[in-house]
């Protein structure tokens, strides 16, 4: 499993649509949290799913925070996204971070 360097991603709304859909009322961390590479944020340990294609331990590659208010993934959780870097299969779940 090669790591990949972390880079924070700041979402950057175009539309009035989209920056009235981002953050929220009563957290100021949910919606902050993107990031490729590093290391997965969670409040507790997360086994890296294997490959099933190679069975190897795939590599973390994004977390995708929630929105905001109206776009919430289970009370302010994250996407965590993994990938097979040898055969290109993802997976993906969501869990809770700190906030």
């Amino acid at each position: 499993m090669k790591e990949i360097p972390e880079i924070k991603l700041i979402p950057v709304p175009e539309t009035e649509e989209a920056k009235a859909a981002v953050g929220y009322q009563w957290n100021a961390i949910a919606g902050t949290r993107h990031k490729l590479g590093g290391q997965p944020d969670s409040t507790s340990e997360i086994d890296y799913p294997k490959c099933e294609d190679c069975s190897q331990v795939m590599t973390f590659y994004a977390q995708i925070d929630s929105i905001g208010d109206d776009y919430d993934l289970l009370d302010c959780g994250v996407i965590h996204v993994f990938v097979c870097l040898d055969c290109g299969t993802t997976n993906s779940m969501i869990n809770q971070c700190p906030a």
